[in-house]
């Protein structure tokens, strides 16, 4: 009989030493994602999980506050599937304990060629927080995904357990008590990703006071300034400095600020070089350059510059503080064609799972939103079209390789025995025997080649990744975003609606379905979309609001605008608003002063603003967020592509 304490001992193998990642920076004190003590604080997550896996797992249970999976402290994202787990108490149970515990299971009737046959159908396992809890009262579910990601188990279209953990101590008769299944949990492949973010990490409004004072001493000499050119080369690269600061890069903004020095060191020579000399303007001159000094001292070398601002299609221009955050796991992931993978966007990265991009906008009544520009995985984008929803949690054509070491060692054993009892039914004859042995050696055969075998060229294997479908990294970006909103104290999460921004790249039904409209609507302005289903979810779960908001279009304290506008793009003649032309209208940039070419608006002018949908953030949004969306079944909900 297998030990299970060793076995999983031996889990740890599979995370290979690799570079150390940076803890994210969205937790402030690093990613305590996995076991967190004051002589760890800084290891990694993998590092922590490593250690995890080589300590004898026991009997008692973790029991913390919601989501912590056994923590003291608070980790960025937490499982409600473990709280769940720790209900079976003490004690060790039997596979089929634990499906009955992690799904609902019911008996459904039905008839197969006229014969009446009864059919098992598992449907997500739904519960209630307890009374006392920080959740109490709020339903909660656990999602076929999660069990897919920790490996814990995978299901046929018809509810049949097909593989891990549960599949492999169900064929040798093991018993697995609360932590046992915790442990599995807290060493989900999700519970690894790493943030690495894009963009100013600084105040913005210190940059832009700063920028302020600068542009008025600019303002007080430019009369005296008599090459046009000049000024209007020094005005932009004083711009040039104050944007390119707050995208993050240091290349640019340097660029900008030797411009604007050499400008103001050759007009300062040609000043002083005169027979009378100006003092008053020598003295503005390097008062400009003092002014010039700070605001480039806010200049950070460890910030990452963004990469996407200027990327019209994508990004709606107007905001502040524009960022993007990119989740990654920066680990080896065995089986895959690439065990570290680089992909498209953010390709310094390995493993980029997926990326979101954001800015800062104002509500008419001086509220800030953080709102989403786009939320994109490059790494299952592809997979997901390529796996029908029957492939996609099953285990063979997608098969998750953490905590594979269990699975590999009980199928080995299995097939020893399958045959040696092969080998002695044989030798007595035993033909029904040899037919149900010779089905069963080549089911646990072709479980261990899957296992063995790497995707890429050749093979019909997909690589994998934690968080496959769409609204499953969707629902995680905007929980970071609305956790990073708490700490940032930011009012709303808010998602730019498609026909403002999306529709830009051409109608793309994903796109419509996913974004949605201010309304919360999605595909042919109907049903719900993605963004806003998720967002009204977590309303009900963190006891919010979901629903359209107005936002601005720039800063409504910077009250001269450079306007654009176009009509350009129409709906396909299939759509019901084909006939609907879309205009266009942003704002390239704001400004507190009158720049020529600029238009004033008043920041009660409704012109200045649009609707999006919106989830309001609440305090407790700064505490340890849910992972998984709450739907997702087994049968019923998750073999249902949209």
């Amino acid at each position: 009989m297998a030990d299970l304490t060793k076995i999983f001992r031996g889990i740890g193998s599979l995370l290979k030493k690799t570079k150390k990642p940076e803890p994210s920076k969205a937790t402030g004190e690093g990613r305590k994602l996995i076991t967190y003590a004051k002589e760890n604080k800084n290891l990694s997550a993998r590092e922590l999980a490593k250690k995890d896996v080589q300590t004898p797992a026991v009997m008692e249970r973790k029991v913390t506050d919601d989501l912590l999976m056994g923590e003291r402290q608070q980790p960025l994202f937490g499982s409600s599937t473990y709280d769940w787990a720790m209900k079976m108490g003490p004690g060790k149970y039997t596979p089929d304990e634990w499906l009955n515990h992690l799904t609902s299971t019911r008996k459904v009737k039905m008839k197969v060629f006229g014969e009446p046959v009864t059919k098992t159908v598992r449907e997500p396992k739904r519960f209630t927080y307890d009374k006392g809890s920080r959740f109490a009262g709020k339903e909660a579910s656990i999602s076929v995904e999660e069990l897919f990601d920790t490996n814990l188990a995978n299901f046929d279209e018809f509810g049949n357990l097909t593989g891990g953990l549960l599949d492999s101590a169900r064929k040798f008769g093991l018993k697995l008590s609360a932590q046992d299944i915790g442990n599995a949990i807290r060493l989900n492949p999700v519970n690894r990703l790493v943030s690495t973010e894009y963009g100013t990490t600084m105040a913005p409004a210190l940059v832009e006071k700063i920028y302020n004072r600068t542009y008025n001493v600019l303002k007080d000499i430019a009369p005296k300034i008599t090459e046009i050119p000049r000024l209007n080369q020094m005005d932009r690269n004083l711009r040039a400095i104050r944007n390119e600061i707050n995208r993050g890069s240091i290349p640019s903004a340097t660029k900008a600020y030797d411009d604007l020095t050499k400008d103001i060191i050759e007009l300062r020579a040609k000043a002083r070089a005169q027979p009378n000399p100006d003092q008053t303007f020598i003295t503005k001159l390097n008062q400009l350059q003092g002014e010039a000094d700070d605001m480039i001292k806010q200049l950070k070398s460890d910030v990452k510059p963004v990469k996407y601002k200027e990327e019209t299609s994508y990004t709606l221009q107007g905001g502040d503080n524009y960022r993007e955050t990119v989740f990654s796991l920066p680990e080896p992931i065995p089986g895959n064609s690439e065990p570290l993978r680089k992909f498209g966007h953010f390709s310094d990265i390995e493993n980029n799972i997926f990326h979101v991009r954001y800015d800062t906008r104002y509500t008419p009544d001086g509220k800030k939103a953080l709102v989403i520009h786009e939320i994109q995985s490059d790494a299952n984008q592809n997979i997901a079209k390529q796996l029908t929803a029957k492939e996609a949690f099953k285990g063979e054509k997608r098969i998750n390789p953490f905590q594979k070491e269990l699975e590999v060692e009980m199928l080995n054993k299995a097939r020893g025995e399958l045959i040696r009892d092969l080998d002695k039914a044989y030798k007595t004859g035993n033909s029904r025997l040899i037919s149900s042995l010779s089905t069963q050696l080549a089911d646990t055969s072709k479980k261990l080649n899957n296992l063995y075998t790497s995707a890429g060229t050749g093979s019909s294997k997909s690589d994998y990744f934690p968080l496959l479908e769409a609204d499953a990294y969707g629902d995680y970006a905007l929980k970071f975003l609305m956790n990073k909103a708490a700490k940032e104290n930011v009012d709303y999460v808010a998602v730019m609606p498609f026909n403002k921004l999306h529709i830009r790249q051409g109608y793309k039904e994903g796109n419509e379905r996913f974004y949605g409209y201010a309304s919360g609507k999605g595909i042919r302005n109907r049903g719900e979309a993605v963004m806003p289903q998720l967002m009204r979810k977590s309303a009900r779960f963190n006891d919010s609001k979901a629903g359209p908001i107005k936002i601005s279009l720039s800063n409504p304290n910077k009250p001269y605008k450079d306007i654009k506008t176009r009509t350009d793009k129409r709906y396909p003649s299939t759509h019901p608003l084909r006939n609907q032309e879309v205009r266009d209208v942003w704002h390239e940039d704001a400004f507190e002063q009158q720049i020529q070419g600029t238009t004033f608006m008043d920041k009660n002018n409704p012109n200045l603003y649009f609707d999006a949908f919106a989830i309001e953030v609440k305090p407790t949004m700064k505490y340890t967020q849910k992972l998984y969306k709450r739907e997702g079944g087994l049968v019923v909900d998750i073999f249902k592509r949209v």
